[in-house]
């Protein structure tokens, strides 16, 4: 079957379902989104900061956000460089409080809106390749089941699959990484009395670190990011093994039950920094962590995913419009800047933790920070997705 569309969005996380959101809005008559999965991938929570809002109006979804009453977010208390809490509230943000939201629930929320937006929706349906088609935009090659392949004719394509990036890929970029960043979660119950309120909770360990935030009145998703490497040395990812670990630690454990429910699964996903070669070309562009991927510390993930798509739309109308891709390049470098600032960002921040010089996790990352000063291209190729 062949089929037509004026932007084929590839992804339904965030960042693609609200790029189509967004095209539609900007008066992009058809805009498809596709995605490999059904919809239903399982996630635990996320904090946005206050500035989502501002990106939330810019898509017209505020409201019907509001109506999901996702819990508050004041700030963040930390254990970091020293065995005491210290906090950073958005008491001053112009924007007022952020929120920690269950994500299964607000992407699910997302993939509505995009619905609603009139994008029309493919799940289910992997991106097999992609081929230039010259002034009708890009090829691509769908499979929606074990023997079907689809073409479809896009006019654009917007690369929004996450870190794995399979359009730009196919079009022949390269990822480029520099840690091996993994996470560990689960949701676990909170008593009325915890202390987690309306804070979340940063907890630095000489394997790595934890985090913890309130989701609902009585849960919590709680996290341990650590290297690849360290979680198969001890074995993290048994369950009883990380709650043991975290029985271990000062200020986490203290807000959660532990005794009450020690959870039976956890969810695992890659945590790494990591970047594109290039985000973008002729007739497409790569945005959200397709485009570059930060650390969980950042709180970036969900916002930078809506800030690209934002940005993107009167780009990507340019194109069809006047067929004029500068913007689009444009956009796509200062990714790359945004990027690199990140880094400087996230090295000082790790640099604030020296309780651990010599342990693996933290050897690492300051040996890692003095190689950056001397030698930007640090950051290698990645072989293998």
């Amino acid at each position: 079957m062949h089929a037509h569309c004026d932007v084929a969005v590839i992804g339904a996380g965030p960042a693609g379902c609200a790029a189509a959101i967004a095209l539609r809005r900007a008066g992009v008559d058809d805009v498809v989104l596709v995605d490999a999965g059904d919809g239903r991938r399982p996630r635990y929570g996320e904090s946005l900061p206050p500035a989502t809002g501002l990106l939330l109006r810019a898509l017209g979804i505020a409201d019907a956000f509001a109506a999901l009453d996702a819990c508050r977010c004041v700030g963040s208390a930390s254990s970091w460089g020293a065995d005491t809490l210290g906090y950073n509230d958005f008491l001053f943000d112009p924007h007022g409080s952020g929120w920690q939201v269950d994500r299964q629930q607000f992407d699910a929320f997302l993939l509505q809106q995009a619905r609603n937006s009139g994008a029309r929706v493919r799940l289910l349906a992997r991106l097999e390749s992609a081929a230039d088609a010259g002034t009708d935009g890009l090829r691509l090659q769908l499979r929606s089941d074990a023997a079907a392949l689809d073409t479809l004719h896009a006019r654009f394509v917007v690369d929004a699959s996450g870190q794995r990036a399979r359009l730009a890929q196919a079009m022949g970029a390269e990822r480029v990484t520099g840690d091996r960043l993994v996470c560990l979660a689960a949701l676990l119950p909170l008593d009325a009395e915890s202390p987690l309120g309306q804070r979340s909770l940063l907890e630095a360990v000489d394997y790595g670190w934890w985090y913890a935030a309130r989701l609902t009145p009585g849960e919590a998703i709680v996290v341990l990011a650590t290297d690849a490497s360290i979680l198969r040395e001890q074995r993290l990812q048994q369950p009883s093994r990380w709650t043991s670990r975290l029985a271990q630690t000062r200020h986490i454990a203290a807000s959660v039950c532990l005794q009450r429910k020690a959870p039976q699964r956890l969810l695992a996903r890659q945590a790494r920094s990591s970047r594109l070669s290039r985000c973008g070309g002729s007739r497409w562009l790569a945005i959200g962590d397709a485009a570059c991927s930060y650390d969980p510390l950042s709180a970036q993930g969900v916002h930078k995913a809506l800030a690209d798509a934002v940005a993107a739309a009167p780009r990507i109308c340019a194109v069809l419009d006047r067929h004029e891709d500068a913007a689009v390049i444009e956009q796509a470098q200062q990714m790359l800047t945004r990027f690199d600032g990140y880094q400087r960002i996230r090295e000082h921040f790790y640099r604030q933790e020296t309780r651990w010089l010599d342990s693996p996790f933290w050897r690492r990352r300051h040996a890692a920070q003095a190689t950056a000063a001397t030698h930007p291209e640090h950051f290698l190729k990645e072989r293998s997705a």
